[in-house]
């Protein structure tokens, strides 16, 4: 009995219900339930992808930290490494310091994030460099006195004039020299303050002993810790994610807060515990570690955990950081589940816009139906109550096969012959009104036709133009390709015969020879380019100069300082020119001055080439958008000068007056063909030989440009007719005759004005552009 009246409830609802509201309200409910169980599940897997999400994003963070990390700290050990080896061959001498200043001088050049090297006796002697904070260079010597002498630096790595004294210093009192010298290594320093600047550094000491194994000091190098805290600061961590390292003391050792990892003091910089850290991410995430894993030491490996920071959650990575000389620090990541949750939020936006927008369209093809279905009923019902009020004008028009249309085509043969005339009018009214569609249709099609044809008409004499300029742009793009060629197999050459022999060359130099080497490559790789008649000028010159001072053999070492493009002053590089040795010593510096010189030649070649292609995609680019743009009247003629400049230097003698004037709004793609069709012209009219004249200038609150060649001119009686479409005084098939009529069309377009005045010998064009268009 409950079944029976659960089945027939449907049908006693809808027997209360309009037909419409039948028809509409089951369709609906069914999208709805569709679109609501996809934006569920979609809602379901994206919850399950943040945490995948956010272990890639913390992973490539890590990776980031770990290399950037290994190559701050692999400078410090290179440079005591170079030191070391430079001490073993004798370059430098752990007895004699003040070999080592120029030498550090030099290091710190190359390894521009050291902060400090330095070198230490056992016997206190001391000798540093120090990078300071104002870019300026500084040396501290104690030169057997006992007290630390500070002088400055001269541009050439000379010591300067003294600074100051600190008294009683000894090195072998430092911890940067008792820690390396009692772990017997490599080791670095604890983390320490600097007072001015204030910030925090850290050294790597490494014990030296000379080849009998006996020790003679520590080679050490300092590293600020302030670059860590800049290269976290770059990096992209979500959206408010941050990053931060710690000691395993829980010191604060870098961070990419605003905060630093200090507090200043009177003593100087303190060390900031990251408990105490101003930042609550940062606080919060140390305490959750330590509550996690009891102290800080117990992290050995990699941990990625999810935590709760004043009811936020996070994700959290930490990542231990080692190296061979002793340092063991913690590198930290915490991106808020935040970040991530705004897509899935926007992903939820979409989905209920999605819904209702569904549910309209249902509710829109529901009404639809439900009209399809009644209104045909309610029309047949309408007409047939007019009827029987005597209105025999009700005609129901259905085009339907149904019975619904059987039903009308009945009712309508009934008054067929009362309404025969009205329909015949209706009929007459409706064909008007559709060829009147229908025209205007055909105007609109025309025109747009019209104006597409146009559009590539010149397009076409564009691509024309831009056929005949192949081989010009082909042979001005290959010209630098061959100079790269040339000066890449020259550098090839130089660099293996430099590196063959320059290492030998170095060895058996002396401090001072190699203050020279160096002082000639420096004063080579200055040296501007010399042509041919210069340099043999030069060679005479210095050859004289060698003659006099009994140098030889001069002639070959005039001939290699002139190719280097040394001048007459060779004082600086007498150590190395009185050498018995001197001519393999200055072919290895030609060679290197050569690597320099090559490197300046690609660098200009590519420079050229780059130019060229800009200027053939500036011109070969076709605007549809057909919207005028602000741009520069002088650009536009210079790009199709380079594009022609293999043409022009052969035989063309351009000259341009070009004044400042104000850019413009135009069509600067069509201007170029402009400048195109006319330039080619006055080239065609000369036969590639004789002489242009471009101007550039304001005139008549516009710009005025003019190109003027000195072909033979266009004869008077064909002046009045060379903006003509089609017409041409070219043989066949070597002109269209559309070139200036296209040059006319475009001018108007920017309500501007061309003309031409000619005569044998002289024939200008010049194209007038207002200033503002109205």
């Amino acid at each position: 009995m409950f079944i029976q009246t659960l089945r027939s409830f449907p049908g006693k609802l809808a027997r209360r219900q309009k037909l419409r509201t039948v028809l509409v309200v089951p369709f609906v409910l069914q999208v709805c339930g569709a679109v609501g169980l996809v934006g569920y599940l979609s809602f379901q897997n994206g919850q399950r992808s943040i945490e995948s999400l956010a272990q890639q994003l913390t992973d490539e963070v890590e990776v980031h930290i770990a290399e950037r990390t290994q190559t701050y700290l692999a400078a410090p050990h290179a440079v005591n490494q170079l030191n070391q080896h430079a001490l073993d061959l004798g370059q430098l001498k752990a007895n004699t310091l003040n070999t080592m200043e120029r030498h550090f001088w030099r290091q710190i050049q190359v390894f521009d994030r050291i902060s400090y090297i330095q070198f230490g006796t056992p016997q206190g002697e001391f000798v540093g460099l120090a990078a300071n904070d104002d870019g300026s260079f500084t040396y501290q010597v104690t030169e057997y006195s006992g007290d630390l002498q500070t002088y400055s630096i001269k541009q050439n790595g000379q010591r300067g004039t003294k600074l100051e004294t600190s008294p009683n210093f000894a090195p072998q009192k430092r911890p940067w020299y008792l820690i390396p010298e009692k772990k017997d290594k490599p080791t670095w320093t604890d983390i320490y303050a600097w007072v001015n600047p204030p910030t925090l550094a850290i050294t790597l000491g490494q014990p030296y002993y000379d080849q009998s194994g006996t020790f003679q000091g520590v080679l050490a190098t300092d590293l600020s810790i302030a670059q860590f805290s800049d290269f976290l600061r770059t990096l992209k961590i979500g959206k408010s994610g941050k990053s931060f390292i710690l000691e395993r003391s829980g010191l604060l050792v870098a961070t990419s807060t605003s905060e630093k990892p200090f507090t200043p003091s009177e003593k100087g910089p303190q060390r900031l515990p990251a408990l105490e850290s101003q930042d609550p991410v940062v606080r919060a995430t140390t305490e959750k570690l330590l509550k996690r894993f009891g102290t800080l030491q117990e992290i050995s490996v990699r941990q990625q955990l999810a935590i709760d920071i004043e009811g936020k959650r996070y994700f959290l990575q930490v990542n231990p950081l080692k190296d061979q000389h002793g340092l063991d620090w913690l590198s930290v990541v915490v991106v808020p589940e935040a970040d991530f949750m705004e897509q899935i939020y926007a992903n939820n936006r979409s989905t209920i816009g999605l819904s209702v927008a569904a549910l309209l369209f249902a509710i829109l093809i529901g009404v639809a139906t439900a009209r399809w279905v009644t209104s045909p009923i309610l029309k047949i019902n309408e007409a047939a109550t007019a009827i029987s009020s005597g209105d025999l004008q009700q005609s129901v028009a259905l085009n339907r096969s149904d019975e619904l249309g059987e039903l009308a085509r009945s009712f309508n043969q009934m008054v067929h012959d009362l309404r025969l005339s009205l329909e015949e009018r209706n009929v007459v009214v409706e064909a008007l009104k559709k060829s009147e569609q229908q025209l205007a249709e055909y105007n609109r099609s025309l025109e747009q036709e019209v104006q597409q044809r146009t559009q590539e008409l010149v397009q076409s004499e564009k691509m024309v133009a831009l056929g005949q300029l192949t081989a010009g742009v082909a042979h001005e793009i290959n010209t630098p390709l061959g100079a790269i060629q040339a000066a890449g197999e020259n550098i090839a050459s130089s660099l293996e015969k430099s590196m063959q022999r320059l290492p030998q060359i170095l060895d058996q130099l002396q401090p001072e020879q190699t203050d020279a080497f160096f002082e000639l490559l420096a004063v080579a790789q200055q040296q501007e380019l010399l042509t041919s008649r210069e340099e043999r000028k030069l060679k005479r010159s210095l050859k004289k100069i060698l003659v006099e001072k009994s140098l030889e053999p001069a002639a070959d070492l005039a001939s290699t300082l002139s190719k280097m493009g040394v001048s007459a002053d060779l004082s600086p590089f007498m150590p190395i020119l009185e050498l018995p040795n001197n001519t393999e010593v200055m072919n290895v510096a030609y060679d290197l001055t050569v690597i320099h010189n090559n490197t300046q030649n690609i660098r200009l070649a590519v420079g050229r080439a780059a130019k060229i292609v800009f200027a053939l995609k500036s011109y070969a680019r076709q605007d549809l958008s057909n919207e005028k743009v602000k741009a520069s009247v002088p650009a536009t003629v210079e790009t199709v000068l380079t594009l022609y400049h293999n043409q022009i230097k052969h035989g063309i003698d351009l000259t341009k007056a070009f004044d400042d004037v104000p850019d413009i709004l135009c069509y600067p793609e069509e201007l170029a063909q402009v400048w195109t069709n006319l330039l080619h012209n006055a080239m065609q009219a000369m036969d590639y030989k004789g002489q242009i004249e471009l101007a550039i200038g304001l005139d008549q609150q516009g710009i005025l440009v003019s190109i003027t060649d000195s072909g033979g001119g266009i004869p008077e009686d064909v002046q009045a007719k060379i903006f003509d479409p089609f017409f041409t005084t070219k043989p066949a098939g070597e002109g269209s005759g559309l070139g200036l009529d296209i040059v006319r069309k475009i001018v108007d377009k920017h309500q501007g004005k061309v003309e031409c005045q000619s005569q044998p010998g002289h024939t200008r064009f010049e194209v007038w552009l207002p200033l503002e268009v109205s």
